[in-house]
């Protein structure tokens, strides 16, 4: 029974949330050929206040640079 856990930050779109879990759930059902119903995929949305990456948090201002998600 494959379970699928996507960690993203709250306030996503719900029409992608919803295309992302079934492209998801069809692609794990395409490569292991486990039926539908045996195939669980959940989002768990988390606040940028947080997550943090190199020491820096989501909600910070500098965040994309001390990140290094943009340089």
């Amino acid at each position: 029974m494959p379970i699928i856990n996507v960690t993203t930050w709250e306030g996503q779109d719900d029409e992608i949330a919803r295309e992302l879990m079934i492209a998801l759930t069809n692609a794990t059902r395409e490569v292991t050929g486990a039926p539908l119903d045996k195939i669980t995929v959940y989002i768990h949305e988390v606040p940028k206040n947080r997550w943090a990456e190199a020491g820096s948090i989501g909600s910070d201002p500098d965040f994309p640079i001390a990140s290094r998600r943009q340089q």
